[in-house]
C-alpha cells in the first residue's frame, strides 16, 4: 500500500516537473570513445553515450516507471546488412529502498545502485559482441533512442526524445580487414 502511494507521489512530482520545464535545456547526446577489439571471429565494439542523461533525467528515472534506452547495431558488409539487432538498457527506481535497478541486455548483466552518477556511467556504456567468420571489411552503425512513456498522474504520453532535442545519437565507422587478428 505504501509503495503504491510513494510511486504515485513520485510519478506526480516528475510529471509536474516536466510540465513546468522551466529549467529544460535538452541534452546534446552523442557517442564517443569508440573502440573495436577482435578475438578470432568475434568482434567487440564498445562506445559511450555522452551528455545524454543530464538535466531532467534524474526525475524521470525516479518516476517509479521502467525507463528504457534503446540501442540499434547495424553491421553492413559490402553494401548489404548482415546483422541488425536492437537491445536496451532498462532502469526502474524503488522509492522505498532508494535503489535504481538496471538491466543491460547487450552485456546480459543486472546492477543496483543508489547513486545517480553511477547509474549514468553504467547505462551510458555500450559493450556489444558479434560473431561472424566471414567479416572482412564492414561498416558498423550504432544509434540510440528513447520511447514515449505514460505519465500516470496526468494520464498522458510524454516523448522522452524531447530531452534529446528529438535527435537520435548515431555513430558510424568503417573497419578494415587489417584490424582483424586470429
Amino acid at each position: 500500500m505504501f509503495q503504491i502511494l510513494a510511486e504515485k507521489v513520485i510519478s506526480g512530482l516528475a510529471a509536474f516537473s516536466m510540465l513546468l520545464l522551466s529549467s529544460y535545456q535538452g541534452n546534446e547526446a552523442a557517442f564517443s570513445n569508440y573502440t573495436t577489439s577482435f578475438l578470432g571471429n568475434r568482434m567487440f565494439p564498445e562506445c559511450k553515450l555522452e551528455n545524454a542523461f543530464e538535466n531532467d533525467f534524474e526525475e524521470i528515472f525516479k518516476s517509479g516507471q521502467i525507463i528504457d534506452i534503446f540501442f540499434n547495431v547495424i553491421i553492413d558488409l559490402e553494401g548489404s546488412v548482415i546483422h541488425e539487432e536492437e537491445f536496451r538498457h532498462s532502469i526502474i527506481f524503488d522509492p522505498l529502498t532508494q535503489l535504481f535497478s538496471i538491466e543491460l541486455e547487450d552485456q546480459d548483466l543486472s546492477f543496483s545502485t543508489n547513486s545517480y552518477d553511477e547509474l549514468k556511467i553504467i547505462i551510458s556504456n555500450i559493450e556489444y559482441s558479434f560473431k561472424d567468420e566471414n567479416i572482412k571489411d564492414c561498416t558498423i552503425t550504432i544509434n540510440a533512442h528513447l520511447p514515449k512513456i505514460r505519465l500516470i498522474a496526468l494520464n498522458k504520453d510524454f516523448d522522452l526524445m524531447m530531452l534529446w532535442k528529438f535527435s537520435k545519437p548515431q555513430l558510424t565507422t568503417n573497419l578494415a580487414s587489417k584490424q582483424y587478428e586470429n
